[in-house]
This record gives C-alpha cells, sequence and structure tokens, in this order.
C-alpha cells in the first residue's frame, strides 16, 4: 500500500464517495431534465384509414374529396405509408365536392408545409395512388 492510503481516514473516504454519489445524482437530474426538453420526434398522431372501393362504401366512410392545392383543402395530409393491419376507419375517395365531408390536400416529399394529420392506409391502394396523382 502507498503511504497516501495508509493516511487516509474513514471520514475522508466516506466524505469522496459523498461527493462522488452527489454529483452522480446531479448529473443523472441534468439529463433527466434534458430528456423531458427535447420533444419527441414522433408526437404526431397517425390516424389509420381503409381505402375502400368506388363500388362500395360503408356507412361510416369518411367520404373525401382530394384537392391539388392546400388552399383549398380543410385538411392538409401527409401519408406515412401502409398500415400494418386493416384501417379502423374507412374513407371513400369522392369525385364530387357535394358528397365529401372534407377536401384533403396530400402532401409530396417537395412541400414544406406542416401537416394538419398523418394517415397510413390499406385497402385500394391502387384506387388511392391513381387520385392522388390525378391532383398534383
Amino acid at each position: 500500500m502507498s503511504p497516501e492510503s495508509q493516511n487516509q481516514s474513514p471520514q475522508s473516504v466516506n466524505q469522496k464517495s459523498c461527493a462522488l454519489i452527489r454529483k452522480i445524482i446531479g448529473e443523472l437530474a441534468l439529463l433527466l431534465i434534458l430528456l423531458l426538453a427535447v420533444p419527441d420526434a414522433s408526437q404526431a398522431e397517425v390516424q389509420q384509414y381503409n381505402v375502400v372501393t368506388d363500388e362500395f362504401y360503408g356507412l361510416n366512410a369518411e367520404r373525401i374529396l382530394l384537392v391539388p392545392t392546400p388552399e383549398e383543402a380543410d385538411q392538409v395530409i401527409l401519408m406515412t405509408g401502409k398500415c400494418k393491419s386493416r384501417g379502423p376507419t374507412e374513407i371513400y375517395l369522392e369525385d364530387d365536392p357535394i358528397n365529401a365531408r372534407e377536401k384533403w390536400y396530400i402532401l409530396s416529399d417537395k412541400d414544406n408545409i406542416n401537416p394538419d394529420m398523418q394517415i397510413c392506409i390499406t385497402g385500394n391502394l391502387p384506387a388511392w395512388f391513381e387520385k392522388v396523382a390525378l391532383t398534383n
């Protein structure tokens, strides 16, 4: 043993241990504050929709019209992809604004607009993509 370690009293070791514990607690508290202050990257709620075909739509289907500009839209939508399971709400793509409950503008990768809602969809995806392509 070195002479220094032999000269350290138990009280001195206790003080150093307490100081180390206080420092660790302080750093953990700071880390916790930083974690709470940083916003979660995926706070937006993603709505799930099942796209129903032109031949049939359920009574509870959200009947929407896709529009070519965000100014015309009731909702600006970002599509996050395909739902892992069948979407709990159905949407029917209208061709006429008279029967549509809402007008949606679908964001593209080029748009610098904050969406009102993010969605994932299942169902008749070819019909969805075809109508989105017609509006853009």
